[in-house]
């Protein structure tokens, strides 16, 4: 009984060491030409309404308290590798409000790297259950769509801050120990639909 209890053991560290050691997929940023920002390590495009604005480099850089530098193609995977999340595009309507984020979390840093989408929605509904400042509910319902052509896991919650609500969807991919994220917040005059359809 010892014996396969201590090879259970064994087996166990393999899998969690393997997990750790696993080849990482190189995550190199998407790019913006006019209205289109376009991601190949996500495969798809987003095409901008003629109101929405593209936040620039140094504004992302901003947000996350970030040197600019780090926002560099040659610089942006080493920067991914030394930091829990990165962001590599945000756009927003300058009427609505309604915005759009695509990052990247580095689970090796924040958690384990084989984590599913759904262990990471259950976590992210515990993260924010706990902030005081919002009332979030979630939908029980989770579903794999597409955005162009690649399949996320879709989430949607409602968020109420200080007496206003938006539609937050999270679209979550793991992508080799990176949890890729696709955030939109829909504050007015936009439908999830509406929003979807602006991927291809």
């Amino acid at each position: 009984m010892k014996k396969i209890l201590a090879l259970a053991l064994a087996l166990i560290m393999l899998s969690v060491f393997v997990g750790c050691n696993a080849p990482r997929v190189e995550i190199s940023r998407g790019t913006i030409d006019g209205s289109v920002y376009k991601n190949e390590v996500l495969d798809f495009e987003f095409t901008k309404p003629s109101s929405w604005v593209y936040y620039t480099d140094e504004e992302i850089a901003d947000a996350m308290n970030f040197a600019v530098d780090n926002l560099l193609d040659d610089k942006f995977q080493n920067a991914l590798e030394n930091n829990s999340v990165l962001y590599d595009m945000m756009v927003v309507d300058s009427i609505t409000r309604t915005n759009i984020s695509v990052g990247y979390e580095n689970l090796r840093k924040t958690s384990w790297t084989n984590m599913t989408e759904k262990q990471y929605i259950e976590a992210l509904k515990n993260q924010l259950s706990n902030v005081s400042s919002m009332n979030v509910t979630f939908t029980d319902e989770i579903e794999t769509v597409k955005l162009g052509n690649t399949e996320f896991t879709k989430c949607v919650c409602t968020n109420r801050v200080s007496g206003v609500s938006m539609t937050q969807v999270y679209y979550l991919r793991n992508i080799g120990g990176y949890m890729a994220m696709v955030i939109v917040t829909i504050s007015s005059g936009y439908t999830v639909a509406k929003i979807e359809g602006m991927f291809k």
